[in-house]
């Protein structure tokens, strides 16, 4: 007779049962080689082997995750627990891995502000009158300055979208542009928690001479990124351009147009590569001819996209209609999407 049961023959019932309850509770949280069927698998065993999970243990193996115990370890989450480990989170627990999260389920970094460039002549300041249903309520898409709205600070976005000045006959102070429908677009699949900037540069009836570095817009367009670039958790995300009716079949356009890029790149002080899309001119207008040199730039650019105005139509000879506006904003933000990844 062993002396574990002298001790168990020579002493009272009443007094046996704490002991027997250690012994018990002391043999539940073991640890079992991996893959022993009712230790260390699963499945209603007493502890838990690599990838297993135990039920009131004191411990779970790695990637484990234990209900009611004390700790978990890498990979693993505790319910009821006082301690996750790194990549577990602690459900009604005290404590968590760094920063509050472990790796694996880290919460999203902070939130985003994704600001576009939206550039080129009057079909993207926009010509066609605007409507009730261009109209934006949602607070997560912002303009910076834009027409009839205070100047230098980011507003709702409403239509038109580009600084009022320099409408050239136009009256596009009452104006929808392709980019209220581009932001739009992009608000169907903006990651949670983050917000759209929209920064107008579109000047009608100018040049890309008038963009780049010694033109007359290009100043403008190095005050508002200089502005843009202050706003909390701003980056740099992309440009839409649609230009080129006053520079139609110039064989040197594509090349200035990398210009701009390059020199819009070097203002926000991007180390990284954005989208830059364009937009072919209406094929029932004055230009059409010029969207063989829209394709050269596109495919000149690191990043570089075109959308097709295939179904739009003109409500001059120069002027995409209303429809048509609604059309290509919407088929930039798909492409913006596309190429984000989003």
């Amino acid at each position: 007779m062993t002396e574990m049961n002298r001790v168990i023959r020579g002493t009272p019932g009443f007094l046996l049962l704490p002991f027997l309850f250690i012994i018990a509770a002391s043999g539940c949280g073991e640890s079992a080689s991996s893959g022993a069927t009712g230790e260390s698998d699963n499945t209603g065993g007493a502890g838990s082997g690599a990838g297993g999970a135990s039920t009131g243990s004191t411990s779970a193996g790695t990637g484990g995750a234990t209900t009611g115990s004390t700790s978990a370890v890498t990979g693993g989450a505790a319910t009821g627990s006082t301690t996750a480990g790194a990549g577990g989170g602690a459900t009604g627990g005290t404590g968590s891995g760094s920063s509050g999260a472990g790796t694996g389920g880290a919460p999203s970094a902070s939130p985003t502000f994704h600001i576009f460039m939206l550039m080129g002549q009057s079909n993207m300041a926009g010509v066609a009158d605007k409507q009730d249903s261009d109209k934006n309520s949602d607070e997560r898409l912002k303009v910076l300055g834009g027409c009839n709205q205070p100047a230098g600070q980011w507003n709702l976005a409403n239509p038109p979208l580009s600084d009022c000045p320099g409408e050239k006959g136009w009256n596009l102070s009452t104006s929808v542009d392709p980019g209220i429908w581009f932001g739009k677009t992009l608000l169907g699949k903006l990651p949670e928690g983050d917000t759209i900037g929209l920064v107008g540069t579109a000047e009608s009836g100018e040049s890309i001479n008038t963009f780049i570095s010694g033109g007359s817009h290009h100043q403008m367009i190095l005050n508002k990124i200089a502005k843009a670039k202050t706003a909390e958790n701003a980056r740099f995300a992309g440009i839409i351009f649609h230009q080129g009716e006053s520079d139609s079949g110039q064989s040197t356009w594509p090349g200035k147009v990398v210009q701009l890029y390059n020199e819009v790149k070097e203002a926000w002080g991007a180390d990284y590569d954005v989208p830059f899309i364009l937009g072919e001119l209406p094929a029932g207008g004055c230009c059409s001819g010029h969207n063989n040199l829209v394709h050269q730039a596109a495919d000149m650019l690191p990043e570089g996209y075109w959308i097709t105005q295939q179904g739009t139509n003109v409500m001059d000879q120069y002027h995409f209609d209303h429809a048509s506006v609604v059309l290509m904003g919407t088929r930039y933000g798909e492409k913006m999407i596309e190429a984000l990844g989003w």
